[in-house]
């Protein structure tokens, strides 16, 4: 299981200025298949700088244990914060 990437990332009103939150279009690789999926999460920054993502509920039809999903892509959405690809408005 792969995450190959997160499509059309918007973020969403917030009115904690500490956490963002984001919505989009997963595209995963399972056995083989890609896989788009909604997602949504939200990335809180600590007073000490330290970020924790949060995921939102995955659809039902998923066939593929939710934990490795939801780990593949807490990695890949903390890489793509570090790079400064998220929206910032």
């Amino acid at each position: 299981m792969k995450v190959l990437e997160i499509k059309s990332i918007s973020k969403e009103e917030s009115f904690i200025y500490y956490i963002n939150r984001y919505k989009g279009m997963a595209v995963l690789e399972i056995l083989s298949n890609q896989v788009e999926i909604p997602v949504t999460f939200a990335i809180e920054t600590s007073p000490f700088s330290k970020k924790t993502i949060e995921i939102g509920a995955l659809p039902n039809d998923l066939n593929y244990p939710v934990m490795p999903v939801q780990k593949a892509l807490r990695e890949y959405i903390l890489t793509i914060d570090k790079r400064g690809v998220l929206p910032q408005s």
